[in-house]
């Protein structure tokens, strides 16, 4: 696919890309003007699954900024981008008092994650690449958990399934800690698009209620392919229950009904004392429910401390076998092409494939 110049443009606007992060192209005013107004301002996409207003105020001061260096005595903006800029002005952000200082509190907002399909889409966010729409948590941490935005290791393990659809299509497949949805809207989008998908499953689960409503708010939205899968399940899932004996029925039931073919987790390991129930719910998961039955998981991993995840591999390793078949910087996810906030560009996401040791 030949790359657009100004594609990154949408695509950060997509994302909410700081503004002062973003390139500027070089290109005329014209082409500059005509695209910002077309594929953005007037998108039917970003007028039903805007991000938020005050992405928005940063990024159009941004814009005009950008069409104002480059316009000649010919030129002219169009009055519907200057509109909707003082129209942002003038709305009122929430403010939060902080030792008697006000700060703009960040708000939930759409988040649009691109990739390139050769896939004709009914209506495309941009033409050529198909997408996923998210509301997701602006702060790291919102209502006591980390789990209302996407992390990095769902990005990189996302772009490692869309390269082997295969492991996918047709198969029953179950996340664990789904957070917001972002992985399992891909993987239901990998699943339409392949063959079979009558055949293919999809179960999503997290620890958190108020997690796992957001993410049936996100399948819903009808922006998104999972919208139209048939066969898409939300269940809590407690891994420490996966090792207490009077609760591990439970667990054993869930997966029974599920009969995952393939289990799927990104940024699971978050310190030490998650290991030892992640590896209890792995082993309890990774148990084959017939003669052809054998599971095999995929977990992506950011490496912010290597002795953790060495840790992992190695409780993991005392009765799962594991291979690690890719490692990518986090920079060169497809989807955002950046870090995570304070996260450094040299940090990498490993992916990591886990089946029961063979008998």
């Amino acid at each position: 696919m030949v790359s657009d110049p100004l594609f990154d443009v949408l695509r950060s606007y997509a994302i909410l890309k700081s503004p002062k992060l973003i390139q500027r192209p070089s290109v005329s005013f014209k082409s500059a003007h005509n695209f910002l107004l077309d594929h953005v301002l007037l998108n039917p996409h970003f007028q039903e699954f805007p991000p938020s207003g005050q992405y928005q105020l940063s990024f159009w001061k941004w814009a005009v900024d950008w069409l104002e260096g480059l316009m000649t005595e010919e030129d002219e903006l169009d009055e519907r981008i200057y509109s909707h800029h003082v129209d942002l002005l003038q709305s009122t952000p929430s403010y939060v008092r902080i030792n008697n200082v006000w700060f703009a509190m960040p708000q939930p907002s759409y988040l649009t994650y691109l990739w390139p399909t050769t896939r004709v889409m009914e209506r495309p966010v941009y033409p050529g690449y198909a997408s996923a729409t998210l509301l997701e948590s602006r702060t790291t941490i919102e209502a006591g958990t980390t789990g209302l935005r996407t992390w990095s290791a769902s990005l990189v393990l996302a772009q490692y399934i869309l390269t082997h659809p295969e492991l996918i299509v047709a198969r029953r497949v179950l996340e664990l800690g789904c957070g917001v949805g972002f992985l399992g809207l891909i993987a239901a989008s990998v699943q339409l698009e392949g063959r079979d998908p009558e055949n293919a499953s999809l179960w999503l689960t997290d620890v958190n209620e108020r997690v796992l409503q957001r993410c049936e708010t996100n399948l819903s939205l009808t922006c998104n392919d999972s919208s139209h899968h048939s066969n898409v399940r939300v269940q809590l899932l407690d891994w420490s229950d996966a090792v207490d004996p009077s609760r591990r029925p439970s667990v054993s039931g869930l997966f029974n009904e599920a009969s995952p073919d393939v289990i799927l987790g990104a940024d699971l390991v978050y310190g030490p004392s998650i290991i030892p129930l992640l590896v209890g719910v792995l082993n309890m998961a990774l148990r084959p429910r017939g003669e052809q039955h054998n599971p095999v998981a995929y977990i992506a991993l950011t490496v912010r401390n290597p002795s953790t995840i060495a840790d992992f591999i190695q409780q993991a390793g005392e009765s799962l076998a594991i291979e690690e078949v890719a490692a990518l910087p986090v920079v060169q996810n497809l989807f955002t092409q950046s870090t995570e906030l304070g996260q450094d560009a040299s940090q990498e996401v490993k992916i990591i494939i886990i089946k029961r040791r063979a008998d």
